[in-house]
């Protein structure tokens, strides 16, 4: 029989054993997104791989990409009523997702593509400026319009959050930089959907978030996915004869 003190070492160590996991598994995203390589992700890329091979892929999808912030995005092929793959990486950046074009995007062989930017571009992982996101974004549909096969390119703009006020100025330029090259390609549309998650002084509702201060909650995904849905409404044409 064990003694009081081992009993209560067991017992700490198995209370403590969810926290050291915890740990491990923040550290190792930690790592992947201080890791400046795109070749990072590739275990998350061969999760895709296995999974599509076990399942039945929908014919001209509507290919979601982008990091965090998309694999959180539950229930969205509900709402829109049209096939949907979720395809988020880590804490990808646009230039990871260019560079996993052909495994992330084109082996869908969607009707339309929708990128959605994450708090990474600014921190951590990259640093860009309006202008540097606005380039990363034009090489990817680049990509994207190369090959031919999708019909619109949706791109929402980076999104203002509680935690990162000093990110505003930057965003509030992206976007004024992205909705003006959308004017000049036919296929692109720009989301803008700060709009519907700050208030009337352009400050994040923090009803929206997580208390993270970064992840949306389920009330901020509705937003996106409504607006998302009256862009795709407004162009359904394109997707349509895609099918």
């Amino acid at each position: 029989m064990l003694s009081w003190k081992t009993t209560r070492i067991v017992c700490t160590i198995l209370l403590l054993l969810p926290l050291v996991h915890l740990a491990y598994l923040l550290s190792r995203d930690a790592l992947a997104i201080l890791n400046p390589s795109p070749d990072v992700w590739a275990k998350e890329l061969s999760a895709y791989a296995r999974a599509d091979r076990a399942a039945k892929l929908p014919q001209d999808p509507l290919v979601i990409v982008g990091g965090r912030r998309v694999k959180l995005w539950d229930g969205l092929d509900e709402i829109l009523a049209e096939p949907v793959l979720v395809r988020g990486l880590g804490d990808a950046i646009v230039e990871d997702i260019t560079y996993n074009y052909n495994a992330l995007i084109g082996y869908y062989q969607p009707a339309a593509v929708v990128l959605l930017p994450g708090n990474s571009e600014f921190h951590i992982r990259d640093s860009k400026s309006a202008s540097e996101l606005l380039e990363a974004v034009q090489a990817l549909e680049k990509v994207d319009n190369s090959l031919g096969v999708s019909r619109h390119f949706f791109v929402f703009t980076p999104l203002k959050t509680p935690l990162y006020p000093r990110d505003y100025l930057e965003i509030e330029e992206a976007t004024r930089l992205l909705a003006d090259w959308a004017q000049q390609r036919e296929r692109v549309t720009v989301l803008d959907a700060n709009a519907l998650l700050c208030d009337e002084t352009g400050r994040p509702r923090p009803r929206y978030y997580l208390s993270d201060g970064v992840n949306l909650n389920e009330l901020g995904y509705l937003r996106l996915a409504l607006l998302l849905q009256s862009a795709l409404e407004a162009g359904a044409a394109p997707l349509a004869a895609a099918r």
